[in-house]
């Protein structure tokens, strides 16, 4: 049976990679790269899905040269930096060890993980929150004043600024992969809205903030979207984007906990850090609209 600051260490560093995705919402407009040597200072290529055109055939056999498959590689600065650094007193420990499964003594353990993983998550999504301004899209110069009544045509509107492509074949728009971050004022506004429809397939992949789908649009409540305020008013920038394809982001896969017993002391101390670094290199893919809300009750 393996020791509690065995245990410990696996908690926190088995589980961080799986646990921190899913824990992500900003995030999940990214394609992430989980990696397991990486430190401060690195400099990480991250190779995000390509696309191909579509043409016109006239059924026949395909002649001449293919298309050689348009991809977007983005250069990322691991620049980010977050640790962790506790003690455990004696009652704790002897909480675990007196636990008559080692799962039972995980779930315990998982009190400090689970926690740490979640203000990991964001950590990161409030550095992504953050790449607004890369946005390509937009709907209107000035701010739009959403309301109940008119917030299904302005996810409306941005569905048509991604599904308008290039005209080569290309679109910004991927069926069942768009999504929508907002912060938690604007999903009071949809509250009630009978068109907002609850996609539980979805809500099952997204995992964390998800609210619903609206004109196409999985939609997902981050507390980390970018908002000032000017003369009494705030206003909100939400996102717009393809599921694992607009953003991007190179993260350490594990939070590579140690423990250590001080000269000066008697309960170990553990300690562990977590490098990350995101970027924004598909401004065709990525919108944004800064808004302020009309709410009555």
């Amino acid at each position: 049976m393996a020791t509690t600051d065995q245990l410990i260490k696996t908690v926190f560093n088995k589980t961080f990679k799986k646990k921190t995705y899913e824990e992500l919402c900003i995030g999940k407009l990214a394609h992430v790269d989980f990696k397991d040597t990486i430190d401060m200072g690195d400099t990480i290529e991250v190779l995000l899905p390509g696309n191909v055109t579509l043409f016109p055939s006239d059924g026949n056999t395909l002649t001449g040269n293919a298309e050689e498959v348009q991809v977007a590689t983005t250069q990322i600065k691991v620049d980010h930096c977050e640790a962790v650094f506790f003690t455990m007193n004696d009652a704790k420990k002897q909480q675990i060890e007196n636990a008559p499964t080692d799962d039972a003594k995980i779930d315990l353990i998982a009190e400090y993980s689970n926690d740490a993983v979640k203000k990991f998550a964001a950590k990161i999504d409030e550095e992504y929150g953050k790449l607004y301004a890369r946005a390509g899209m937009t709907i209107s110069d000035s701010a739009v004043t959403l309301s109940s009544a008119n917030i299904s045509k302005f996810f409306a509107l941005m569905n048509a600024k991604f599904k308008r492509g290039d005209k080569m074949g290309h679109t910004s728009w991927v069926q069942n992969k768009m999504l929508a971050i907002i912060p938690p004022e604007m999903t009071a506004v949809l509250t009630g809205m009978t068109d907002l429809q609850y996609v539980e397939s979805r809500a099952k992949e997204i995992v964390n903030g998800y609210v619903g789908r609206l004109q196409g649009w999985d939609i997902i409540e981050s507390n980390n979207i970018y908002s000032y305020e000017d003369d009494g008013q705030v206003y909100y920038q939400p996102l717009f984007g393809q599921q694992g394809a607009t953003l991007a982001g190179g993260v350490q896969s594990t939070f590579k906990l140690i423990d250590n017993i001080p000269d000066k002391g008697f309960n170990t101390e553990y300690k562990g850090k977590g490098v990350f670094g995101v970027g924004a290199p598909r401004a065709d893919l990525f919108g944004t609209q800064t808004v302020k809300l009309s709410i009555s009750l």
